[in-house]
């Protein structure tokens, strides 16, 4: 169960970073520069030049519309940079082409968009808080070097 509560404890620890000018977004909400009823993240963060989003896969089956979206939301918002954290947890369920069409799609978008691409994979992840923490420690030096909080 600790496994599918990472984006909701990732997500809140986000929402920590939120400024004047830095805007967050959590699950429930379409990431910035799309239309409400559209994508979501799993949390964001944005000044709107910089978007840092994360994407936790534990149990769903799709991690390719997870990187696609964003592919999409470069042509309706021209982030300066997109950093996308991709995560990985033990319950993570898919086949491996989803797997592979998820990375095709970054790579193709890489040529076009300039978005950062950072998968973290914790598949074989035994100790849920040591993970947590690992993760946050990544995320917050992107998120602290690019919105200089």
């Amino acid at each position: 169960m600790e496994w599918k509560q990472m984006e909701n404890d990732l997500s809140r620890w986000l929402s920590n970073f939120a400024r004047n000018e830095v805007h967050f977004r959590n699950s429930h909400q379409a990431i910035i520069g799309l239309p409400s009823d559209s994508f979501r993240s799993d949390g964001m963060l944005t000044d709107n030049k910089v978007l840092i989003a994360i994407e936790v896969e534990c149990g769903q089956t799709h991690p390719d519309t997870n990187t696609g979206k964003y592919w999409l939301l470069y042509k309706h918002k021209s982030y300066e940079r997109i950093i996308l954290f991709h995560i990985y947890t033990p319950d993570f369920d898919s086949y491996g082409w989803r797997k592979k069409l998820a990375e095709f799609y970054i790579e193709q978008m890489k040529s076009t968009v300039p978005i950062e691409y950072i998968l973290l994979d914790f598949r074989k992840a035994d100790d849920y808080r040591r993970t947590l923490t690992e993760i946050k420690k990544k995320i917050e030096e992107k998120v602290t070097g690019y919105f200089k909080l």
